[in-house]
């Protein structure tokens, strides 16, 4: 099994349910897309998210039962908590093999349970999941609900759940788990009316994941939204459409005008155009590459820019110097400072010598977003682009083993700059990523790392004379050992590795270009 596979399969990591997941996950997606990594790194995050949110769930369950509230450091203090949570996901599962054999009696009334229940869909967290993975058999039972009309206001009544307000048709929704049938979209239409926006994010992007034609002016209705999240599910759902290659020909066709509105009129910019791209590249790239849309006026053209690299659109090179001339001309604060990054990131398509040495030079610029985005641009104009998804791709298929020492190395400071950042140099080695320390060690110094290598060889000297075992639970009770001794003892640390003025991505962008044979 990879590392990659064991992060999405290690025990007790249950994803949570409903609004409250997705909204979490396209936040920190955005978040990491925006300082300009690959899908290689939002993938990573996402992966630390939801072991994250499994974490909160089984905290949840002792919380109620003990009525005090731990947090991740107690799993770190105390290993058998961690043993205990995998034992809460077993028991999950064996409800979930006895979920299969369940009559429509049985699946109505533990439907009413999860829709109508006074609990939050984390408390429900177990339910939730195998009634969605009973679907499409648990449309009937859904439907029904819809249809009577005597419950149209319980439906619709608000109370507060884990993070948001959440509401019985919320639920309704989320079950449904992108199998809504057609004669639902007119059922669930009135709801994108309604003056809740949560009611109206899940209600439309249920209806826009279905993809049936039927949907198309419900999603014209949520694409007009005043709400950002609201038009932003309403995108969600038809990418999902997209992917499960079920998305109508009348849909495809019939929202390009409102994704060219969203586009001009600045709102949900990066995902309207990347959506437009996907369904109609052509007519994307003609509009996207227009003078009205390609206008250094515009706070949302570095969105513009992204959306043109990711699928190499056609823009000349005398453009990309243009952009970077005016926006190295202005005021390094956002959104500058991004649409400087990229247009960056796109000269160095072009791999001209000149091109290279100005890359080479904004690398050392003192703006994050800038020497990111050079960074990238050095990648492409060495052959490079796309190596960390190959390097993905071969480590999934043929094991961590499959991997030169070079690459090893890449994917090691990868995964601890991605620990450190999402939960402290502690999460790091609490996970699987931590068995990895020496080849991260062996990393930050390769790359020519000053400050980081500084402080992981601080972190490692907690550990004393033996370092950190490559055993995951032995390593847990090293951590559990540190802690005893001295609760605060990663703080500073970790406190000094998110002030480290050193960028990884300009570093690591270094490292595999020294060593470029070994990353193509």
């Amino acid at each position: 099994m990879s590392q990659i596979e064991s992060e999405f399969k290690e025990p007790g990591f249950e994803p949570g349910t409903g609004a409250v997941l997705r909204g979490r996950l396209k936040f920190v997606v955005t978040k990491r897309r925006e300082v300009g990594m690959a899908k290689f790194v939002i993938i990573g995050v996402v992966i630390l998210v939801a072991a994250s949110i499994g974490i909160f769930q089984y905290l949840h369950i002792r919380t109620n039962r003990a009525q005090k509230e731990p947090g991740f450091r107690e799993f770190v203090k105390d290993p058998n908590l961690w043993n205990e949570m995998i034992a809460e996901s077993e028991d999950a599962g064996v409800f979930a093999e006895a979920a299969e054999s369940w009559d429509s009696d049985q699946i109505t009334q533990q439907i009413k349970r999860y829709v109508f229940g006074s609990e939050t869909t984390r408390e429900l967290w177990a339910l939730g999941r195998q009634l969605k993975e009973l679907s499409p058999r648990t449309n009937d039972a859904l439907l029904a609900i819809l249809k009577d009309e005597s419950l149209n206001e319980k439906l619709s009544a608000l109370q507060q759940g884990d993070l948001f307000e959440e509401a019985p048709i919320m639920r309704v929704c989320e079950l449904f788990d992108g199998n809504l049938p057609a004669e639902a979209i007119a059922l669930l239409t009135p709801a994108l009316s309604h003056p809740s926006d949560q009611i109206r994010k899940e209600c439309g992007l249920a209806i826009a994941e279905s993809g049936w034609a039927e949907a198309l002016p419900a999603i014209k209705q949520s694409l007009a939204d005043d709400d950002e999240y609201v038009r932003s599910y309403a995108l969600i759902g038809m990418t999902r459409a997209i992917e499960a290659n079920k998305l109508s020909a009348e849909i495809r066709s019939g929202v390009l005008p409102d994704l060219e509105n969203l586009v001009a009129s600045g709102r949900n910019v990066e995902d309207a155009a990347r959506l437009f791209a996907q369904l109609d590249a052509a007519r994307a790239e003609s509009y996207l590459l227009s003078d009205a849309v390609l206008d250094p006026k515009k706070n949302s053209l570095h969105e513009i820019l992204r959306v043109i690299g990711q699928f190499d659109f056609s823009i000349d090179r005398e453009t990309v110097k243009s952009l970077v001339t005016t926006y190295a001309g202005r005021e390094m604060e956002y959104p500058n400072t991004y649409a400087l990054g990229e247009t960056l990131a796109l000269l160095g398509r072009f791999k001209v010598a000149e091109d290279t040495a100005l890359l080479k030079e904004y690398c050392s610029h003192s703006e994050d977003r800038v020497s990111d985005g050079a960074a990238r641009g050095l990648l492409a104009s060495h052959d490079l682009r796309g190596f960390q998804d190959r390097i993905w791709q071969k480590e999934e298929s043929g094991g961590w083993e499959s991997l030169n020492r070079e690459q090893q190395m890449y994917l090691a400071v990868f995964w601890l700059d991605a620990e450190v950042n999402n939960g402290g140099h502690s999460q790091y080695f609490f996970n699987s990523a931590g068995a990895n320390w020496q080849l991260a060690l062996d990393g930050l110094e390769a790359m020519g790392f000053k400050q980081r290598l500084e402080i992981f060889e601080g972190v490692l000297k907690l550990f004393g004379d033996q370092k950190p075992f490559r055993d995951r639970g032995k390593r847990q009770d090293q951590l559990a050992s540190v802690y005893t001794k001295h609760e605060g003892a990663f703080d500073k640390f970790d406190s000094q590795y998110y002030k480290a003025k050193e960028s990884v991505e300009v570093f690591s962008t270094r490292f595999v270009i020294e060593n470029a044979d070994k990353f193509k």
